[in-house]
């Protein structure tokens, strides 16, 4: 049972930017290629599993296409499996002997769940600030965007310098990354993305977009409507999107995405010239572009 569940969910192909980190900055040194693909599938397997947790809660039925595993099996299922995925990622960086390494994803697993308990408890809080946004975004998502780019360079050995850079470069890349997933959950198409959208606004999570909004109208008439229709948004969803996007608050949230790519970008000047430098440049360009 629990073999076909896994068969299921990993059949699926993600966009897996954050093993693309760890083969990325490994190639920096001379890392040992067995021990950077453990820790690859380890980093990817702790998103994964972090996937399955977030479609509980969410009660998401649409996952990279397809049925998500809540949607199939139920919330029972759904949990034991995404604790099973976590177990066997942390098996899989044992395996590189290295406790620095451990200590550095096991800090970030502690940091993503935190991020996600304090959304959590922040549901249908309307007032929330762009800073209060930031911090929780920072540990859930993009927390492991910089531990996968450092965590390669420890493979390969480089100095703190470099991974410092690393990091950073990847924190801010994560950090743009979940805007850019908030930005898609407002405005794509289900078809478009292959998961359940509009989560964000029917579960209360105010995301980035929704604050801009929320602080452009906070002294006008509008603004008691706005939070009515957060709080029940379901008979006026379309019309709530659309007066969001026509204010301009998708554009504004769009320009501190890139903001936080020219940040990736600056990081990356500490990186030597390379290919590594190079592709990691083009990462960030072609995310910026989305």
């Amino acid at each position: 049972y629990m073999g076909d569940l896994l068969k299921y969910v990993l059949k699926g192909s993600g966009k897996r930017i954050r093993p693309t980190l760890v083969f990325l900055s490994a190639q920096l040194g001379p890392a040992k290629k067995e021990s950077v693909r453990n820790l690859a599938m380890a980093v990817e397997l702790i998103h994964l599993a972090t996937l399955i947790h977030d479609d509980v809660i969410d009660k998401a039925s649409l996952r990279r296409g397809v049925k998500t595993v809540v949607e199939l099996e139920g919330a029972d299922a759904a949990i034991l499996l995404g604790d099973f995925i976590y177990s066997f990622a942390f098996k899989k960086l044992a395996s590189l002997k290295d406790l620095s390494i451990v200590d550095l994803l096991a800090q970030t697993t502690h940091s993503m769940c935190e991020g996600e308990i304090n959304q959590l408890n922040r549901r249908f809080y309307f007032d929330m600030t762009e800073e209060e946004y930031f911090t929780i975004i920072r540990k859930k998502t993009a927390s492991l965007f910089g531990t996968s780019a450092r965590a390669g360079g420890v493979l390969a050995g480089q100095p703190t310098p470099i991974l410092d850079a690393l990091e950073n470069f990847g924190l801010n890349l994560g950090m743009a990354f979940q805007i850019q997933d908030d930005l898609l959950d407002l405005t794509a198409q289900e078809a478009e993305i292959g998961k359940t959208l509009r989560t964000d606004i029917l579960n209360g999570k105010m995301t980035l977009p929704l604050i801009v909004y929320r602080q452009k109208n906070q002294t006008s008439r509008s603004y008691p409507a706005f939070i009515s229709s957060l709080k029940n948004p379901n008979g006026n969803l379309g019309q709530l999107i659309n007066e969001i996007i026509e204010s301009g608050s998708v554009t504004q949230a769009k320009k501190v995405k890139e903001s936080y790519i020219e940040k990736a970008l600056k990081d990356l000047e500490k990186l030597p010239l390379g290919p590594v430098k190079d592709h990691c440049g083009n990462l960030a360009t072609i995310l910026c572009q989305s």
